[in-house]
Formats: structure tokens, C-alpha cells, sequence
């Protein structure tokens, strides 16, 4: 080779190498897009509109929810994700009847005193709110009668109701079970028991006129009864319930968790309540899906998911914004929706990214995705679960000890892009000490599920209460999110082959 053949050779290489360098620069790569496609701002801006009076709390079925899920369907549309609802929307729809808890609710505690009663009232939302299924009406000065867990269950040898009469009272009644132990099978006899509906329901079975709920926290789960009135109340009414009865409120509580032994018992006081609502049984509700197609003729068919709850608890009366429930994982889903979508990302497998409607109504719209699925559940090869993260300094994700394996993707994807502090947590093969998630649908019908969250916050977040407010949100850790839920999905959805299997 001549001198002069060697120099062109050397030009040709430097100039390769130069517009190689120029387009580093120029044109970042895709992963860099994905991670610096969504700004704080936009973050901010969605949750800022999903916890607006406009959206009225987003309770399933009401305008406000409705005006949320337009919001989130048109920016998919506007990312270019495809619409995966129904006929060719975003929106895959299901019936949700709901009730609207209105101004002027009410509740008196009468507390005998010698011959007379002496009235007590409590403020909202600290110490009452009005029962988010309630009928519309009024009950004065009715007797109150302890129940316990208000659960019958004659398969477990349990019953709160035997030999007491609560016909036409007010029934005092805890939230969850008195099973607190870790075996699966019991935990799995157990869970249809700890139900918001299922207590309802068995009370006006047994004839009680109304209820009052030991958990001051706006709850609209299903289970709407006619002529039903009831009030959630916090743990000091509760005290102030069991006051001069002889009984201790936490004791009692601990003894039926310890015995499981029932510890029903009149109580000599009475109460009234009054519920203003409007039940609305023709209601609607909807997922919002998105998708971007995988591009591997091989591996289309498999998805990898990541889906949160959209809606809350609405107007009880005043608004309950939900900023970390779950305003901040429908962010957080979204922004891994516009990083990709918007990135030239090409997966192999499909990507999908689904806010759920009706969680906090009982898991209904997952329920409905699982039962009326838009691709076959056995092609999902994991589905992310967020719920409740926006705030703290860490970020966890948990999964099954089954599909323990899957845990090291997400790990390895903050290990090199996100560089948070982190942890990874495995849980039973049966997800039953957190069954009221979306994720544990999908579990429980045999889909790998990733649950991402976060470690670190200080003090008590105000849950299903008004204080639930956007200045409460870290930003920062939801922005770190997005980031890892999008490079964790690049991930999945370009492996040959997936190692999500038992640790």
C-alpha cells in the first residue's frame, strides 16, 4: 500500500469516527431519551390536574372522573400510543353504579348521664365523615350495639352476631379481620371476610338500621343498601363509645385478634346520623389503555404492563384529591408511557399502560380487565403495580418468591441509570396481607406482578382524606420512578429470552 492510499484510509476513518462523535452529540440515543423525555414540570402539571376541583376527587362514574380519564386518553393519543378499548378508543367501559355524598351529614353521640343524655357532636373530617355508600336519610337517637369485625362465618366457627339483637340499631363495627397471622390458607379463608361490602351487607342482613365504621377515612366501596345509614368515626369516638362500658376499645380489638373469639355487646348509648347522598345506579366507568406494538414477529404477542388506579374517593363532601392516591402512580405510569412512546423506542415484546378505574370501589376495573382481557392474561410476562408513590427517598420493588427473579431487572436498571437508593422485597406466593391493590387481581389470575413503591417518608400521609394534597408530593422520587419503570420495561421488552421464575 502507497503513502497516499494509507492517508486516504486514515481520512476515511477520521471522518467516520468524527460524524459518529457528531451525532452522539447531536442526537442522543434512545435510552438518553427516555430518560430525559418527561420534565418535573409535565409530572406536575398532570397531578395538578388530576387533584383540581375540576376533577372533583375522580370518584368512578362521577363527570370528575370522567373529565381525568379524557385528560389521560388524549396526551396517549397525543404520544402516539395505540388506543387498546374498546371499538377503538382508550376507553374500555364497565357499569359503576356510585353514590355522590352531599352537604349537610351529620353525627351526635347521646351519652346517659343519670336520667338525662347529654349530646356530643365530633368535627369532620378528623373524627366523622358520612359512609361514601350511605342512603340518603336520618337516624335519631337508635341504640348502638358492638359487633366486633361484624363478620358471620360458620366455615371458621365465627360469628359477631350470635345472640345479639341489633334490630333496628346502629352497630359499632372495625374495619379488616381478627386473623392476623401469616399461613396462606387461613389468610385465603379469611379474605372474603375483610370487605367493606361484605360487613354491609351482613348487618342489614341482620336487621341493623345503620353502622357506624371504625375508620375515619372516605370510603366509597361497593355495597349500597337501601334504607342503610351509616358513618365512618375515628379511633377516639371509638374511645369515647366505649367509655364507662367496663371495656377498653384496643384491648377488646387485641382479644378478638388473639382468641378469635367474638366480643359483641349492647352498649348503653345512642347515636344519630344523617347521610345527604344520591345514588346513581346507571353509572359508567372506564380503563384507559394504551399500547406501542412490539416489533419482534417472535415476540409481539408477549407484553410486558404497567398500570395504577386513576379514580379516588370524589367529593365527601368536600374534595379528597387524592395526590398520592393515586394521582402519583398515574403520573408515574404515564410518564413511562410518554418516555417510550415519544423516544423511538422499538420494543420486541408489546408495551401496555392501563390507569385503572374503580380501585377504590373494590378492584373493580382490574377485575373487569382480567375478566374481559384485551390480550390473553398468559401473555403478560409481568405487570408493574403502582399505587401510593410519592414520597420518601427510596424506591422499592417487591414481587412473589415465585417470581423472585424478575426483581433483578429492575434492579440492574436503577444500578445504571436512576442510581437511587433501593431495595427489593419478596413476598408469599400468595399475595393475601395486601389484597386491595390492582396488582393482586392480576396475581391471583396468574400474572407475574412487579409492585413498585417507595421507602423513607416521614410522618403519617393523610389517606382517603382532604389533606391528600399535591404539596405533600416528592417529585423528586416520582420523577425517579418514571425513570425506572421505563428503563426497567426497555429492558423486558428487548430480552430474547426472560428469566421470571422461583427464586
Amino acid at each position: 500500500m502507497n503513502y497516499r492510499t494509507i492517508f486516504i484510509a486514515l481520512c476515511l476513518v477520521v471522518g467516520i469516527a468524527g460524524k459518529a462523535a457528531a451525532q452522539t452529540t447531536t442526537e442522543p440515543d434512545v435510552t438518553t431519551k427516555v430518560l430525559h423525555n418527561v420534565s418535573d414540570s409535565e409530572l406536575r402539571e398532570w397531578l395538578g390536574y388530576f387533584v383540581s376541583e375540576e376533577c372533583r376527587g375522580r370518584l368512578t362514574g362521577d363527570i370528575g372522573f370522567d373529565r381525568a380519564a379524557n385528560y389521560a386518553a388524549n396526551l396517549f393519543e397525543e404520544w402516539g400510543l395505540e388506543p387498546l378499548g374498546d371499538n377503538g378508543t382508550y376507553f374500555q367501559k364497565f357499569d359503576h353504579p356510585y353514590v355522590e355524598v352531599k352537604h349537610g351529614g351529620s353525627f351526635t353521640l347521646h351519652i346517659p348521664v343519670g336520667k338525662d343524655w347529654v349530646e356530643k357532636t365530633y368535627d369532620y373530617p378528623e373524627n366523622y365523615m358520612v359512609g361514601g355508600t350511605s342512603d340518603n336519610g336520618e337516624l335519631n337517637k337508635l341504640d348502638l350495639v358492638y359487633v366486633g369485625y361484624g363478620i358471620t362465618a360458620p366455615e371458621l366457627g365465627y360469628d359477631d352476631y350470635k345472640g345479639i339483637d341489633v334490630r333496628g340499631k346502629i352497630v359499632v363495627c372495625e374495619r379488616d379481620i381478627p386473623y392476623q397471622g401469616r399461613e396462606p390458607e387461613l389468610q385465603k379463608a379469611w379474605m372474603p371476610y375483610q370487605y367493606h361490602s361484605f360487613k354491609m351487607s351482613n348487618a342489614v342482613k341482620h336487621g341493623a338500621a345503620g353502622m357506624l365504621y371504625v375508620t375515619v377515612t372516605a370510603n366509597p366501596n361497593p355495597g349500597w343498601n337501601k334504607d342503610f345509614i351509616y358513618a365512618c368515626i375515628s379511633e377516639n369516638v371509638a374511645k369515647d363509645i366505649f367509655a364507662g362500658t367496663g371495656k377498653n376499645h384496643k384491648e377488646t380489638v387485641e382479644k378478638m385478634q388473639k382468641t378469635l373469639k367474638p366480643q359483641s355487646f349492647p352498649i348503653s348509648k345512642k347515636a344519630d346520623i344523617k347521610a345527604v347522598t344520591e345514588y346513581h345506579p346507571d353509572g359508567i366507568g372506564y380503563n384507559i389503555i394504551g399500547m406501542i406494538r412490539g416489533t419482534d414477529p417472535t415476540l409481539e404477542a408477549e407484553v410486558i404492563m404497567a398500570g395504577g388506579h386513576l379514580d379516588h374517593v370524589g367529593m365527601m363532601p368536600v374534595l379528597i384529591p387524592g395526590a398520592l392516591d393515586n394521582a402519583s402512580g398515574s403520573v408515574i405510569v404515564m410518564g413511562a408511557a410518554k418516555a417510550l412512546a415519544t423516544s423511538g423506542f422499538k420494543p420486541k415484546r408489546t408495551c401496555i399502560f392501563i390507569l385503572y378505574g374503580a380501585e377504590e370501589t373494590g378492584l373493580i376495573g382490574s377485575q373487569f380487565f382480567v375478566d374481559n382481557p384485551k390480550v390473553p392474561l398468559e401473555n403478560i410476562k409481568t405487570l408493574f403495580n403502582i399505587d401510593m408513590l410519592g414520597n420518601g427517598y427510596g424506591l422499592v420493588a417487591a414481587a412473589a418468591q415465585k417470581f423472585g427473579t424478575s426483581l433483578a431487572y429492575v434492579e440492574k436498571a436503577n444500578s445504571e441509570f436512576v442510581k437511587r437508593a433501593f431495595r427489593t422485597r419478596l413476598e408469599a406466593n400468595e399475595i393475601i396481607t395486601r389484597p386491595r391493590t390492582d396488582g393482586a387481581v392480576f396475581f391471583r389470575a396468574g400474572v407475574p406482578v412487579i409492585s413498585l413503591n417507595a421507602f423513607g417518608a416521614t410522618g403519617n400521609h393523610p389517606y382517603h382524606h382532604p389533606g391528600d394534597v399535591k404539596e405533600l408530593i416528592n417529585f423528586d422520587i416520582v420523577r425517579d420512578a418514571v425513570k425506572l419503570l421505563s428503563t426497567t420495561m426497555m429492558e423486558l421488552s428487548t430480552e430474547e429470552t426472560l428469566n421470571i421464575s422461583a427464586k
